[in-house]
């Protein structure tokens, strides 16, 4: 049966949004750095070889296609499944493809503490150059902003609560959704404070474009805080109406946004023109 034919395009969508299009937009970004910031005007921006750094963007580049043929097969192999059942989609398929999706990411991430523990390591310039100005919360999101988060979360909670009004019981739905959100926020907000007042990994890179990363990680974890509640109230509510058909759809389009709020934030708010790469020069001794 074709009755999961919504499933295919939104599917087809999460196939082409994270192992084709932000693959490709990461991959060019790098590889512009490359051509137009080379390590003999700017060498504090490279602590190995430009070929080491080719070389992990090929390999970046291999894996997501491979991930990407891997997606291909997975719905064909879902279609051939389907042509002979009467049964939904379930929607572990696309949480699993995703965190497979997700893996040269979390590779690239783990990579880049590394690169700039070496760039930390290498730099021997004594001065350290720190903000004056204390950073706090409200100086990269809107109160508002932060209120809505804690709403939403609330309401999820109460939601759930209103569709199974069960007692509080370890085990019960309200009781693991609570417990659930509530350890994700505390691990949020531990990263958005690390980011305001940790030491930032770049040693070289300027006040403006740290403040602007910070807002970029602070906005992003509060809009996951938010969309995260809202889908926990979708999915429980089509649980509790029977609508279990949509799962595979809303999960996958939950995923998907979850991805434009982390990976395509990044790309659209840190642009590379954008950065200053002075501060990667070579200093210039003999004008001290």
């Amino acid at each position: 049966m074709l009755d999961n034919i919504l499933f295919y395009l939104v599917f087809l969508s999460q196939i082409w949004l994270l192992s084709f299009y932000y693959p490709g937009k990461i991959l060019k970004r790098v590889r512009t750095v490359l051509k137009t910031y080379p390590p003999s005007k700017y060498p504090k921006l490279y602590n190995k070889s430009p070929d080491y750094y080719e070389l992990g963007a090929k390999i970046y580049q291999v894996m997501n296609k491979i991930i990407l043929l891997v997606g291909i097969v997975v719905i064909c192999a879902i279609g051939s499944w389907d042509l002979s059942s009467d049964e939904e989609v379930e929607g572990v398929f696309t949480l699993l493809y995703f965190m497979l999706q997700m893996f040269p990411v979390m590779l690239m991430e783990f990579s880049g503490y590394a690169y700039f523990k070496q760039m930390r390591k290498l730099n021997i310039d004594g001065t350290r150059r720190a903000d004056i100005q204390p950073r706090h919360l409200f100086d990269f999101v809107s109160p508002a902003l932060v209120g809505l988060a804690v709403i939403i979360n609330t309401a999820c909670i109460l939601f759930v609560f209103f569709l199974d009004p069960t007692p509080y019981e370890i085990g019960s739905d309200v009781f693991v959704i609570s417990i659930s959100l509530i350890a994700t926020n505390v691990l949020f907000a531990l990263i958005i404070r690390f980011n305001i007042n940790g030491k930032k990994l770049d040693p070289y890179q300027s006040s403006k474009d740290r403040t602007r990363q910070i807002e970029r990680a602070v906005k992003s974890l509060i809009g996951i805080s938010i969309v995260a509640s809202l889908f926990i109230m979708l999915n429980q509510g089509m649980e509790h109406f029977q609508l279990d058909y949509f799962e595979a759809v809303t999960m996958s389009l939950y995923l998907q946004f979850i991805a434009w709020l982390s990976l395509g934030a990044m790309l659209r708010t840190l642009r590379i023109e954008d950065i200053n790469f002075d501060v990667y020069k070579e200093e210039d001794v003999t004008a001290i």
